[in-house]
């Protein structure tokens, strides 16, 4: 039997050069992506030597990391699919990014969108001021006769929503398929 690597995606390997041109450390990008600080380091090598442009993203000397001293960062996928999106929610929805998160979703009220998904699986953090641009979010595309939920939530964040008992107003997912099955007999209904 032949033991072949598992390749990364492009996807990954997009996620991390965005990270890391932001100054994130290897360890939060392995932290926040769940993947060994190695091989986000062996990735961020090979991008400093492809070309001018790109040398030296990101030193490669170890910064002590500490979880709970993390800089506050998101970053945000769209993820299309062929009846709905999902937003792909990575890093931290916390007060210093509330404004970007605002963008996104005032992108999502223009478009024709009729589901959207929160993905919040790769969410580290969420705080009452994130909490609130999402609800709000929620709200608006509600009173467009659309419909938006929560899919896979990361299990902290998934306290947090327990804690503050979000779902009396707004669903919450583990699997898109759910979250898809609900989003088609709710868009029927409208």
């Amino acid at each position: 039997m032949v033991n072949k690597k598992k390749e990364l995606s492009i996807d990954i390997y997009h996620r991390i050069y965005r990270l890391a041109v932001k100054k994130t450390t290897p360890e939060q990008i392995a932290y926040t992506l769940n993947l060994p600080v190695a091989i986000v380091r062996n990735v961020i090598r090979h991008f400093n030597s492809c070309s001018k442009k790109t040398k030296e993203i990101i030193k490669e000397e170890t910064i002590n990391f500490d979880i709970n001293d993390q800089k506050p960062y998101l970053d945000i996928y769209i993820l299309s699919r062929l009846k709905f999106s999902i937003l792909d929610l990575n890093g931290m929805i916390v007060k210093d990014h509330c404004t970007v998160l605002q963008i996104e979703f005032d992108k999502m009220l223009k478009s024709e969108l009729k589901a959207v998904a929160l993905l919040m699986s790769n969410v580290k953090e969420i705080d009452d001021a994130g909490l609130m641009t999402i609800l709000s979010f929620h709200k608006a595309y509600l009173n467009k006769g659309r419909y938006t939920a929560i899919l896979d939530p990361a299990p902290n964040i998934e306290e947090f929503f327990i804690q503050k008992e979000i779902e009396q107003n707004i669903d919450i997912f583990g699997t898109e398929k759910a979250f898809e099955d609900k989003a088609l007999k709710t868009m029927k209904q409208k």
